[in-house]
């Protein structure tokens, strides 16, 4: 009987609100591209539970061997929404909004995790090709099969928020909250930034930049083209 390998795509998470020091190290922690400026992150991670999976056992030159026999293999999805408490209620809104597309993202790719993990060589020979290891190889074999699981789970997951946090979805919920929301953004210059990109990440014309400068004067100083990378400013509606 061949392996039967269930897929639980759990449930959808309640963001949690949390210091902007906690999102960036999170967000450091699973290689985030954005990570210094990560003001929200979902974190995908998968359970497997493999008790429901029965080996074969024999005798081979006097060595204990095990192999594959029948079972099921069951795979869990569970997901965790991180969002600054910098954000407003309205900009928790908008970027909790942008992490539910990450939920759904990985939601979706689970469908898929089986296709991709059977095509790992270890994971053919163990549950396809019926490979016997000598017994004592028992716990290396499963600690391998979870490797390559978690591997599969990781290369879809990856893709798949690629795909999601693109520089015009970052523009796009920008935007929004400087159009819906009440209060001007809080923003923290990264390195190589001028006012000239912010202005054009958030009004979608360079030339606005004026507008941001005169708002943050006093912090910012006498020169527009010194800005300092961590400085907070704030983004005032146009």
């Amino acid at each position: 009987m061949p392996l039967i390998f269930v897929v639980s795509k759990g449930t959808i998470p309640i963001a949690q609100v949390v210091t902007p020091e906690t999102v960036v190290s999170r967000a450091s922690a699973v290689g985030h591209p954005n990570a210094g400026s990560a003001l929200g992150i979902t974190i995908p991670r998968i359970t497997i539970d493999p008790r429901a999976v029965q080996y074969k056992q024999r005798m081979q030159g006097g060595i204990p061997e095990f192999s594959f026999d029948t079972g099921t293999l069951r795979v869990e999805l569970q997901q965790e929404v991180l969002l600054s408490s910098d954000l407003t209620v309205c900009e928790q809104r908008k970027w909790g909004a942008h992490e539910r597309g990450h939920v759904d993202d990985n939601q979706d790719l689970m469908d898929n995790l089986e296709a991709e993990v059977r095509q790992y060589g270890f994971f053919k020979d163990v549950f396809e090709n019926g490979v016997w290891y000598p017994r004592t190889d028992f716990q290396v074999v499963q600690d391998t099969i979870n490797d390559e699981i978690g591997s599969a789970f990781r290369t879809l997951t990856e893709d798949a928020a690629t795909h999601h946090d693109t520089l015009a979805e970052y523009r796009r919920v920008a935007r929004e909250i400087l159009r819906d929301c009440p209060a001007p953004i809080n923003y923290i210059i990264q390195r190589g930034e001028t006012l000239s990109h912010i202005a054009l990440h958030y009004y979608g014309d360079a030339s606005k930049w004026n507008l941001i400068y005169d708002a943050n004067r006093a912090v910012i100083g006498s020169s527009p083209n010194m800005i300092r990378v961590g400085l907070k400013i704030q983004i005032p509606k146009p």
